[in-house]
This record gives structure tokens, sequence and C-alpha cells, in this order.
């Protein structure tokens, strides 16, 4: 495994991140077209599949990601994380079933339930396909999951809405999206299914005993602010909001490749004791994962208004939202490659408290904060618990394996985003700027970061070369 096994091996995760990223970006605006309350209807239909999929999880992805990535019994594994998934999905069925009524009303469409049982299903088949398929260190594979699912429901909407089905072909599009991503995964995966014995679940169950934490973190993360919204605020801010949340995942895909790339690594060197492998992999992947959240916010600072008028001017109001939320995303750059670092080292009850302090935080500074603040209270509160689940996973991380924090790369690219900030602000006129305008200065401040990243940073220089050369030889 050479030095820079990390970056290599997140090449094509991070153009599957880009491809899935692209893809989610185009639905949303389609939908955003259609209008703000559209948006957030379809947002907490999403938010609610999502729940369902935390309810069936259990943390039992992880622990089968985490298992077949030793390389022993895969198939058994497997199967026995996709039996017992499916055993618990009856019994949340129908308790969705039970409370039709109540959640009829919450989403606010009348064939939100059947969708709800569609969907839900086909997304625990596929989650447990992404992971099992990371497990195999076929991430790049895996990341194509998703934009498979999303580009499908896409090309699905298009004329469905045409034929002016609306809010139900909206649904149909997500179910017909998942299908497919299902479809696709199955026929990428070399496993199995062979029938497990009672260690097989039991081995499953130790992990996911403190993994279902994790995956508690990862949907609260992303939904808790949409589906606490729903109860306070009217469909349109949701629409509003879920757009600015939307506009600032853009940048976070970078620090999502390396970290869906860094597990099985790290799990596998930490398997064979090769601990100062596992520090040298961490330490590479720190000097990386910031490399567009940082820049993406001040730059975000900058644009954020004129991004959301791209949209429709009613989205124009969560400019404030899109800021502080880059802010959240720039900490979750790092936060999710200690995670990983903690999961792949086999020590998921150390997750397990991060997790349960970040989420007793989220929920109560969200429901305070709109509340007292409104709707935009929301990214601040998932802000705040961000940079404390960040700052407990590096104590964390730290307790158990002695590494160095780059912060000379990192104060480089700082520097640049400073630099790039302000050349923008410079060039950026003060009148109202045309779609085209905004275009051409994000491009603008783009190149003028990467420059100045490759001057200062040696190592990204080295790297970049070395990549352009992988490039050039495959053509």
């Amino acid at each position: 495994m050479s030095q820079s096994t990390i970056v290599r091996s997140s090449f094509g995760t991070f153009f599957a991140r880009v491809a899935t990223s692209v893809s989610v970006f185009l639905a949303v605006f389609y939908l955003a077209t259609t209008g703000a309350s559209v948006l957030g209807v379809y947002s907490l239909f999403i938010a609610v599949v999502e729940v369902v999929g935390l309810v069936t999880d259990a943390g039992l992805s992880a622990a089968a990601k985490k298992r077949i990535s030793e390389g022993v019994e895969r198939d058994e594994f497997f199967t026995a994380a996709l039996l017992t998934r499916l055993g618990i999905f009856v019994g949340v069925a129908a308790v969705l079933v039970g409370f039709r009524g109540e959640i009829t009303a919450y989403i606010g469409h009348e064939f939100a339930v059947p969708f709800l049982l569609l969907c839900s299903l086909t997304y625990l088949v596929q989650s447990t396909l992404y992971e099992s398929l990371s497990g195999e260190k076929r991430v790049a594979r895996a990341g194509l999951l998703g934009f498979v699912s999303n580009g499908g429901r896409l090309v699905a909407w298009i004329p469905l809405l045409a034929l002016d089905y609306g809010l139900f072909g909206i649904l149909v599009g997500v179910w017909l999206g998942q299908v497919l991503a299902v479809v696709v995964g199955v026929g990428m995966l070399s496993l199995r299914l062979r029938r497990p014995a009672r260690r097989h679940f039991e081995s499953l169950f130790r992990f996911a005993k403190y993994s279902w934490m994790g995956a508690l973190q990862e949907t609260s993360w992303i939904w808790t602010d949409t589906l606490i919204l729903g109860v306070f605020v009217a469909p349109s801010f949701v629409g509003v909001y879920e757009l600015s949340w939307q506009i600032t995942g853009v940048l976070f895909f970078v620090a999502s490749a390396i970290s869906s790339a860094l597990f099985p690594n790290i799990s596998e060197l930490a398997a064979r004791n090769d601990y100062d492998r596992v520090t040298d992999l961490l330490e590479r992947s720190l000097v990386y994962v910031g490399i567009m959240s940082i820049p993406g916010f001040v730059g975000g600072v900058i644009f954020a208004e004129p991004i959301l008028g791209m949209f429709g001017d009613e989205y124009r109001v969560g400019a404030t939202v899109v800021i502080v939320l880059l802010l959240a995303r720039a900490f979750h750059s790092y936060e999710v490659v200690f995670g990983e670092a903690l999961n792949a080292l086999d020590r998921p009850d150390l997750m397990f408290r991060t997790n349960l302090v970040f989420l007793v935080l989220l929920i109560s500074l969200n429901v305070v904060g709109i509340v007292v603040f409104g709707w935009v209270g929301a990214a601040f509160a998932t802000t705040v618990a961000m940079v404390v689940r960040t700052a407990l996973s590096f104590y964390f991380i730290r307790s158990i394996l002695s590494f160095t924090v780059p912060t000379r790369e990192i104060g480089f690219e700082v520097l640049a985003a400073l630099f790039m900030g302000a050349c923008l602000w410079v060039l950026t006129p003060r009148s109202t700027l045309a779609t085209p305008t905004v275009v051409l200065l994000v491009g603008t401040g783009a190149a003028i970061y990467a420059l100045t990243v490759l001057v200062l940073i040696e190592r990204v220089r080295i790297e970049a070369s070395g990549l352009v050369s992988n490039v050039r030889t495959l053509l």
C-alpha cells in the first residue's frame, strides 16, 4: 500500500459522489421550480422514509460492513443482516398502517403511507447493498447506487410531472429510482445469499448495539431539523430550508468520498495491527477532507443569496441558513473522518457516547432554536451540535491513536480560501447578479483557490500531478 493509497482509493469514489451530488442537485432544482411548498412536502416524505430506514437498520448495516470488510464468511454476514432488517420492517410497517391518519396529515399527501411502505422497503434493500459493497472495498461502486437512485427519480419525474401527476408522480418517481438502484446493486454485488448460523447474528448484534447510535446520528444530522420544522412551520419554509441544505451538501462529497474509502482500509490494517499505516492514512485524509468545504464557506458568505435566487425569488430568504449550514458542513468534513476511523478500529462504544451527546443536543437545540428564533434557528442549532460532536470524536480518536493534525496544510487551505474571497469581493458587482454572472464568478473563485492551494501545499501538488499522470495513462 503506497503512501498515497487513501487519495487514490478515493479517486473513483470522488467521482461517484460528484455524480450523486449533481443528480441530487438537479432533482432538487427541478422540484424547486415547481414551488417551495411542493419541495417541502417532498422533503418531509423523504425525511420520514429515512427515519423508517433508521429503525429497520438498528446499526446492522454498519455491523455488516465491518464484518464483511474483515474478509471471513462474507455471504453469511450479508444474509444475516438482510434477513434481520426485513424482519424488523414487518413490525414497523404495522405501526405505519396503524398511524396512517397522523402520518398523512403530517406529510400532507393522501397517498403518503402506501408510498412510505413501498419506498421504505426498497430503501432497506438499497442501503444493505450499499454497505455490503463498501465492506467488499467496492466503495466507488457503492457510491453509484445513490447516483442511480437520484438520477432515476429525476428521469421519471420529467414525464410524470409533464402529464400533471403532481405530488403523486413525485412519489412514484422516488420509488422507481430506488428500484433501479436495487437492480444495479444486485448486479454489482459479488456476495450471495447463504444460510447464516447463530454466531453470525450474534456477531452482528455485538457490533450493532453500539453502531445503531451512529446510524441514528447520521439520519438525525441530515433530517432532524427538517422533521422538527415540519411541526412548527409551513411547507414552503421547509422547502427553502431543504434547498439550502442541498446546496451546502455539494461541498461535502470530497470528505464523504475519503471517509468511505478510509473505513475498509483502516479496518483491514487494524486487523493486522499495522497502526503505523493507520496513522499515516488518517493524517493524509485530514489534509484533503476540508479542501472544498473551507472555500465553500467563504464563497457562501458572498454568493448565498444570488445562488438561491437562481431557483426563484422566494428562496432568497434562506441566505443566512446557507451560510450557517456551510459552517456546519466544514466541521462535519473532519468529524466524519474521525468517526469512520473509530468504527474501523472496532471502537463503536466511543462513537456511541459521541453520538448520544450529539443526538440529545441536536434535538433539544432544534426545538428551542425554532421556537425562539424561528426556522433560521434550526440551522444554528444544527451547527452548534456538530461543533460539539467534532470535538468529542477528535478527543476519542486521540485517546486511542497517536497522530499529528496537519495544521500547516489546513492553515494554507484557509489562507487560500481567504485570498479567493478577497479576489471575489473585488470582482463581484454590487448590483443584483444574473445567473450567468454568478456561475462565472463561482468558477473564477474555484480556479483562484485551486491554483493557490497548488502553489502553497506541496503534498497536494504532488498528489495532483500523480492523478493527472494516471488519467493520461488510462486515456
